[in-house]
This record gives C-alpha cells, structure tokens and sequence, in this order.
C-alpha cells in the first residue's frame, strides 16, 4: 500500500511541468517499474518481491531528497502581493 501511494507521488512529480526535466524523468521511471510489478501484486516470486522492496527504498530516498529542493512560486510577479 506505501509503494502505491509513492508511486502515485512520483506520478505526480512527473507531470508537474515546474519540476527539472531530469527529476521528472527519474519519477517517470519509478513510475513505470511500479506499473511493471502490479500483475504479480500480492503473489509475486522472491525476486519480484525484492525488486518492489528496492523500488519503495528508491522512491522514499527520492522524494526525500526533493523537500531539499528550492521552491519558487510558479509567477514571481505576485510574490509581494
């Protein structure tokens, strides 16, 4: 259930337009590893299991790291309204 949440997270970091283009890749990609695992969701062999646990590690690292980032409003005109 953590994995999902993550993963709809970085979905949303991928289609955020105000995001780099080499984060948004990088959520793109967690994204499409996760849609790769959900056929064996639940009955997976023990590498699937392992490569889902690798993926949650992955993920929970990256949108750690994205709090670190700068924020800029999206129009800094109205930044002292």
């Amino acid at each position: 259930m953590v994995v999902t949440d993550l993963a709809g997270i970085c979905k949303k970091v991928a289609e955020n337009a105000a995001v780099p283009d080499e984060l948004r890749a990088q959520a793109r990609g967690m994204v499409e590893e996760f849609n790769s695992l959900l056929p064996v969701r639940g009955k997976g062999n023990p590498s699937e299991h392992a490569q889902g646990e690798a993926l949650l590690i992955k993920m929970g690292r990256f949108l750690t790291g994205m709090a670190d980032l700068p924020s800029t409003p999206a129009d800094s005109s109205r930044l002292w309204l």
